[in-house]
């Protein structure tokens, strides 16, 4: 026996419509028939010759998904197939139900190796899987692997997300370089692993926990993989919440050329997109080299109101703008709320020079809106190259290796600095109403000085080489060591040196060490509204900037062999086994100056550890073709186990083990439970101590806190158990129905986290975390006063000098801790139809996630909270629904995208969000045009604003679940040379 296996070139993605071609299979013996369809689909068939010996096959002539071409090739054979992958068909006899024999002696599967097994051969597995293929990506309009992933309903946008974090939704607020991550179920971006290849990357954000995936190029995906249970004993401890593996093409013959440009509906902003790919086969090997290109603009906030103006009350909602404002308010400390409240407000309309003390505003205040100048998506620029070399050495052994290079810069702003000015008598423009010596001023620079940039770039390198040996019978050696980094450098500059402020006030003397003279240079006016103040003043307090730097790499080593162990009734045992080893290091280091009379260099944090590992997997075939019988067709039990060693924190081991049972022939059922147990990330353990302000609101009052971040080195791994159950029916009767249901439930405990930073806007208020706050009144309490001062003269506290220590009323401990208990429950549902009528080719498809549960407790001693349908949380419900129409060279897709609506903490009703995308293809089959391909695609086609979020930060959505793009118009232009 033997079987037809080419590689796949387009796996169709699980949810949503298979690829749509032109097939031209010639009437014949259906052996020939099928290896003509497998070349042209670029799908893998697995069948006995003998199956396929004396039948014959219509031919397919005309435009087809694969399913449907592979049905018509199949007519009057007397076959059918069942779908076990995406990518793969195994034929059948319905009359005898004899499928294709998996014995390694004579099926040779030298290349399968899925997502959610190490074990060659294996076309399906117990843990759920969905596959975006490249087709998917361009036909639903996607410029980027993270604009991909990000449409699926089992991913959430609540962290590493560019659009979340300005944007009020980011709890972790560890992405300042603007990455994009991936977060499966919302179990956070650090419990999802992500791969290239098979390969680890580097991770990105400050606490280098997860993996940017902006910087993979588009043009050089071949299909992405994503595993939807932890997977922690096949990939390692940190696959917790599931696994993305990013597949690249490496083997391509001649070149292609894409080029796309889009833009919002009213041209807010703008992207363009090109890409180049070569690639050369001989008989023994191949090479394939990708660049690609991509500029995006930013997207101001003033052009989308719900994003830009903190005065919600035209949407209904409440005013959030902020009372630091210019004109400014004189402050004082109201003891009963803990906070700062307006005594007089500064009048507008004049300059701040001939104020009298009865010009005041008493019991007014003035409001500035905190979102000026801001930025929806920050400006992003890509350069991204990938390479990929493959070599025969013989008959047994192959060489690879691959290389991959990204660079993205960005650019965007920072909220208007505001601060609270201490103001006496040393100032020429001070008066007071009431004859006091001094006052507090809580003030804007929003009419003085340009909001400051943020700006910077990551890099990203990754490169791997490895061998394939084949041993003895089917046994194979597979060993590789591979190479990953990623390095950043944030920047924010033309922020206030809040030491020179003082200085610039006149509330100190002259400083001989800085190039300020008052004399010379003048004095700021705090007290008119904005512009006022002498253009050299505003050059001095403005120098104020900082930097981050920071460096993550994986080094890592491989060696697995696999193969038959023995043979049952129900077929071969398997075993995959084998030892890894990788060393991780971080750097960072942060340069400050905003509170210095000269730049201060900061202290490099520095770590690392290495890792080593053990692992396995066993399949075992209960059931099989040779001894199926009524019930049990198919049943196979999956055990896979990973041992690995923290040289900095202990041992870990994760279980895992797995159930496939077809009771008939069409359906496939699965179960799946694991242990993993995810080690605390380097800067977990080892981040400095470091502190800043902000305000968090309490009651109606907003409070001025110094929070306080750091790793902790007494962090314990995280536990977690994962259960799924669910399968897939693929009617025989019906040829291209697919119908899929998956139930999943992940209980984390242990879990690593910072519960007041998770939960910041109800830190001061929620009981559950009074054990992380410290209720201050620096202003009458000495050792309130002490303690807040010296969380601000550590060197690593930003903004130390913007507010005096007076100013504080709250400690807030941010700090990594052992606490939370998470519980998520729910189901996937997918479903599929593919038809034609006539000349036209139909596809149809629904995939939707139902979250039925995600609970949270804090602390060990607080109530569980359910976090499911509340703001920068999950939603119940996500789901995607598509209809694809194929004649000729023209096709037609649209989709329909849905959000659940749900409740804010105060009950307010937050609506569904539904949305359509719509794309129009011409892919020319002959003429000069042939291997062309143009599509037109709208993204949210009818315009539709995200629903109303009376947030309490004064943006008017829940940017974790929506967005405020808009209507999105692309073109794209595909030509293979």
């Amino acid at each position: 026996m033997s079987a037809l296996l080419l590689a796949s070139a387009t796996p169709v993605i699980a949810q949503t419509a298979d690829a749509v071609r032109r097939y031209d299979v010639a009437a014949g013996p259906l052996d020939r028939a099928l290896t003509a369809f497998a070349q042209q689909s670029g799908q893998q068939i697995l069948y006995p010759d003998a199956l396929a010996a004396g039948r014959a096959s219509p031919g397919v002539s005309g435009v087809y998904t694969a399913e449907a071409a592979l049905a018509a090739a199949l007519r009057g054979s007397g076959l059918s197939y069942r779908r076990t992958r995406p990518n793969v068909f195994v034929l059948y006899d319905p009359s005898t139900r004899a499928e294709a024999d998996l014995d390694p002696e004579t099926v040779t599967l030298d290349e399968v190796v899925v997502t959610g097994s190490l074990i060659r051969g294996v076309a399906d597995g117990p843990s759920p899987v969905v596959t975006v293929s490249r087709d998917q990506i361009d036909r639903d309009g996607h410029a980027t692997v993270a604009q991909a992933l990000a449409a699926l309903p089992q991913n959430f946008g609540g962290t590493a997300n560019e659009g979340a974090l300005q944007n009020g939704a980011d709890r972790s607020a560890t992405n300042g370089s603007f990455a994009s991550g991936v977060n499966l179920r919302g179990l956070g971006s650090d419990a999802t692993l992500v791969l290239v290849n098979g390969r680890r990357m580097g991770g990105t954000g400050a606490m280098g926990d997860f993996a940017d995936v902006s910087t993979i190029p588009t043009s050089a995906i071949e299909r992405i993989d994503v595993l939807l249970d932890g997977a922690s004993a096949l990939y390692g401890a940190d696959a917790v919440g599931g696994v993305v593996n990013i597949i690249l093409r490496d083997d391509y013959e001649g070149a292609e050329t894409r080029v796309r440009v889009g833009q919002t509906a009213d041209g807010a902003s703008k992207e363009y997109q090109l890409g180049q790919t070569f690639g050369r086969r001989w008989s023994s090997g191949s090479l394939m080299g990708t660049y690609e290109y991509y500029d995006r603009g930013a997207l101001p906030v003033s052009e989308r109101r719900l994003a830009g103006d903190a005065d919600l009350r035209w949407r209904g909602g409440s005013d959030r703008r902020l009372n630091y404002s210019s004109p400014g308010n004189i402050v004082v400390f109201d003891p009963v709320s803990g906070g700062y409240v307006s005594a007089y407000a500064i009048p507008a309309g004049q300059d701040g020079t001939d104020l009298d003390p009865g010009d005041f505003l008493a019991g007014r205040t003035n409001l500035s809106n905190q979102r000026l100048g801001l930025n929806v998506l920050p400006q992003q620029t890509r350069h991204s190259l990938f390479a990929a070399l493959r070599q025969d050495l013989g008959d047994r052994m192959v060489l690879s290796a691959d290389a991959r290079y990204g660079r993205r810069d960005y650019e965007t702003t920072s909220a208007p600095f505001a601060s609270l000015l201490t103001v006496n008598r040393g100032n020429p423009y001070f008066v007071s109403p009431t004859g006091a010596a001094s006052h507090t001023i809580a003030y804007s620079f929003e009419n003085d000085l340009p909001n400051p940039v943020i700006s910077g770039e990551a890099e990203s390198f990754g490169a791997s080489i490895g061998a394939k040996v084949d041993l003895f019978a089917d046994w194979r050696l597979d060993a590789y060591v591979a190479y990953a980094s990623e390095t950043g450098e944030n920047r924010t500059t033309g922020t206030v040196n809040s030491t020179f402020l003082r200085e610039a006030l006149g509330a100190v003397a002259d400083n001989p060490a800085t190039p300020f003279s008052a004399a010379r240079d003048g004095h700021f006016n705090p007290f008119g509204g904005g512009g006022g103040s002498p253009a050299a003043v505003l050059a001095f307090i403005s120098s104020g900037r900082n930097a981050t730097l920071s460096e993550m790499t994986v080094t890592s080593a491989n060696l697995q062999v696999d193969g038959t162990l023995l043979s049952l009734p129900g077929g071969p045992i398997k075993l995959a086994a084998g030892l890894s080893f990788r060393e991780e290091t971080f750097w960072r280091r942060i340069d400050n100056f905003t509170s210095s009379v000269t730049p201060t260099t900061g202290v490099p944090t520095e770590s690392s550890r290495k890792v080593s590992a053990v692992f396995g997997e066993l399949r075992i075939p209960l059931f099989g073709a040779d001894n199926r019988r009524p019930g049990f067709e198919r049943l196979e039990l999956s055990v896979a186990a990973r041992f690995e060693d923290y040289e900095d924190i202990g041992q870990t081991t994760s279980p895992k083990i797995g159930v496939l049972w077809d009771p008939v022939p069409d359906l496939t059922l699965r179960a799946n439970y694991g242990a993993s147990y995810r080690a605390p990330a380097l800067r977990e353990l080892n981040d400095a101590p470091r502190a800043s302000p902000t305000f968090l609101p309490r009651g109606v009052q907003q409070i001025l806190s110094i929070i306080q971040y750091g790793g902790n080195p007494d962090l314990e791994s995280e536990q977690a158990d994962t259960w799924t159950l669910g399968g897939e029916y693929r009617p025989s009767s019906i040829a291209g129905l697919r119908l899929g249901v998956n139930w999943f439930r992940t209980d984390f405990d242990n879990r690593i986290g910072q519960p007041t930073f998770e939960n910041i806007l109800t830190a001061l208020t929620d009981p559950a975390l009074s054990p992380f706050i410290r209720v201050v009144a620096p202003l009458t309490n000495a050792d309130d006063r002490a303690a807040v001062q010296a969380i601000l003269d550590l060197p690593t506290t930003n903004l130390a000098s913007a507010y005096p220590a007076t100013s504080y009323g709250a400690i807030v401990d941010a700090r990594y801790v052992n606490t939370a208990r998470v519980q998520v429950e729910g189901v996937d549902v997918s479903a599929g139809y593919a038809f034609d009528l006539g000349p036209n080719a139909f596809d149809l498809n629904l995939a939707f996630s139902y979250l039925s549960r995600f609970d949270s407790q804090a602390t060990p001693n607080s109530t569980v909270v359910s976090l499911r349908d509340r703001p920068n949380y999950p939603v119940g419900l996500r789901g995607r629904s598509s209809m694809g129409w194929t004649r000729g060279d023209w096709g037609v897709s649209s989709s329909i995208n849905y959000v659940d609506g749900y409740r804010d903490l105060a009950g307010a009703r937050i609506g569904s969000w539904v949305t359509a995308d719509v794309q129009v293809r011409y892919a020319p089959q002959a003429g000069p045009l042939a291997g062309s391909t143009v599509a037109l695609t709208v993204q949210n086609a009818f315009d539709r604003d995200p629903p109303f979020y009376n947030a309490p930060e004064g943006i008017g959505y829940d940017a974790a679940n929506t967005n405020v793009i808009g209507r999105f118009v692309s073109l794209q232009l595909t030509r293979a040379w």
